[in-house]
């Protein structure tokens, strides 16, 4: 067994907290541009402290625009994808650990070989079926491309595996289904996958940019994300309202900030489970 000495474990605690530090600044900043003046943040003299405290400005950022109906399309999408990634991705994950197939390796592989291509190379295709059958600029369009994972059923794989086979026999044997067996047996062994699977594809789609400005043409189906680039496109021919644009920004990452605290140790769990399964 290695022995940590007492300087190894304060200089690897120190670099930690450096490197928290360090990515925590543009946070801090952030929060302090939010509630200062736009002439403090564009000054010469950087305020680590707001000099002139601007409570109002949250008010403002949030009144610019209808960032209601915006957290609403933002919090049904990403809600509507990660349910169906979790019902898709268990399903095909059941079948590869579970079910009996020939060429079972093959399909792992090619599931790894879709994993690599990226998600822009499918856009173009993508939009022009859902243009053909009048979804584009609709909840449908903007969840249907992502309603399956390569991702998803990869890490929810690697969770299955670990699930004792006999204890499926078993219940085979009981006379249990394949859906009783999923349900009641594999899906709560498998938790802290399926709450990564969760927690990253509720905070990717959330953050989404590029599928939503394609695909949404109106006001109402916009998501946060196009939101702020539009707050800062048509302010930028004016001042552009620094602080404003910070409040928003602040506002719109504390559902997923929630999000993440509220699960990481699943998530942390997950990770480290499939790491060490891969």
């Amino acid at each position: 067994m290695t022995t940590v000495t007492p300087f190894k474990k304060f200089f690897g605690h120190a670099v930690l907290i450096v490197a928290s530090l360090l990515v925590l600044l543009p946070v801090y900043w952030m929060a302090v541009s939010a509630v200062e003046p736009n002439a403090d943040i564009l000054s010469s003299t950087i305020h680590w402290i707001p000099t002139h405290f601007q409570p109002g400005n949250f008010s403002k950022a949030l009144h610019a625009q209808p960032f209601g109906r915006f957290f609403l399309n933002s919090f049904v999408m990403s809600t509507m994808i990660v349910v169906l990634q979790v019902i898709t991705s268990s399903l095909a994950a059941y079948a590869l650990v579970f079910i009996p197939m020939k060429r079972k390796r093959s399909w792992f592989f090619s599931i790894l070989l879709a994993m690599m291509v990226p998600m822009q190379a499918t856009f173009i295709p993508v939009y022009l079926i859902l243009s053909s059958v009048h979804l584009i600029n609709t909840y449908l369009g903007l969840v249907l491309p992502f309603a399956g994972s390569a991702f998803g059923i990869f890490l929810l794989r690697q969770g299955f595996v670990s699930i004792p086979k006999d204890l499926v026999h078993a219940a085979r044997i009981d006379g249990a289904s394949e859906w009783k067996i999923l349900r009641s047996i594999v899906l709560p062994n498998a938790k802290p996958m399926i709450l990564t699977l969760i927690l990253l594809n509720f905070v990717f789609h959330y953050n989404d940019l590029f599928w939503p400005l394609i695909s949404t043409s109106t006001t109402n189906m916009r998501v946060v994300p196009v939101a702020l680039s539009y707050f800062l496109s048509q302010e930028a021919g004016q001042t552009l309202q620094w602080n404003l644009l910070m409040a928003a920004d602040l506002v719109t990452i504390i559902p997923v900030l929630a999000l993440f605290l509220a699960g990481q140790r699943y998530m942390i769990k997950g990770i480290m489970g499939s790491a060490i399964k891969g």
